[in-house]
């Protein structure tokens, strides 16, 4: 399943966020050396991890995250309108509401995927579908050199913003992508689905020791009931957690 983590709701995802982070210092810190900054639990972070991010976290049944990336409007901070804005000449980002950028784009290698993996085609599906939802007509982005065919064969309207430059010590390019919902049907149609796996938990505050995965599954079961018998049964663990309380 995809999680979509919001400023909203991330309370419920602190274990999984801060597995993102250590992920983000190993891929693009000490593998591909691009000059990002170390948080105080060493992992990776910079301004955009704000309120304002939205975190796209691929989950497994056993906890894994075997995926993630993030969105985020550009207005006010972004990657390419600062240090790495070498890759994007030109790029009118700064005062657009409409934009938003996707980074940190982190992918299972196709040797490491597990039987029931959410192909990587998926997530794309899913950044896209959020990002139309939220208004967002154009996201650009930063990637690795080693992604851009993968992008550009991806199935998305995606454009070059500049040439494949160094970023730090790898090369790095800037891609736009146009979220309207032909790009989004045209996907669709392509992966054989109606929409992607995607889940948003509402907003809550929480201390509660409880893993996503666990909602995840909950929520399935609800899906499965019909009304009467799904109201019966929230009914009856109420009165059960009342008594355990």
């Amino acid at each position: 399943m995809i999680h979509v983590v919001t400023g909203g709701n991330r309370s419920l995802y602190r274990r999984e966020l801060a597995m993102m982070h250590a992920q983000r210092a190993a891929m693009f810190i000490d593998q591909l050396g691009w000059p990002l900054q170390r948080d105080a639990h060493g992992g990776e972070s910079d301004p955009g991890d704000d309120d304002q991010a939205i975190y796209f976290l691929v989950l497994e049944a056993d906890g894994d995250l075997v995926a993630s990336c993030r969105i985020r409007p550009t207005l006010g901070w972004s990657l390419l309108g600062g240090p790495a804005a070498h890759l994007a000449p030109g790029a009118d980002l700064a005062w657009r509401t409409d934009t938003w950028e996707l980074s940190r784009i982190l992918l299972l290698p196709p040797s490491e995927r597990r039987p029931g993996h959410v192909p990587p085609a998926e997530v794309r599906l899913a950044i896209l579908e959020e990002a139309c939802e939220r208004g967002v007509r154009r996201l650009v982005g930063l990637a690795d050199g080693l992604m851009e065919e993968v992008l550009m064969r991806s199935g998305m309207a995606i454009g070059k913003l500049g040439p494949t430059l160094l970023f730090g010590a790898s090369p790095a390019f800037a891609f736009e992508i146009g979220t309207g919902p032909e790009t989004i049907a045209a996907l669709r149609e392509t992966l054989g689905i109606e929409r992607a796996r995607r889940l948003r938990l509402p907003d809550v505050t929480t201390n509660a020791d409880i893993r996503p995965q666990e909602i995840e599954e909950m929520l399935g079961v609800a899906a499965r009931l019909e009304r009467r018998d799904l109201q019966a049964l929230m009914a009856a663990l109420r009165r059960a957690a009342a008594e355990e309380n």
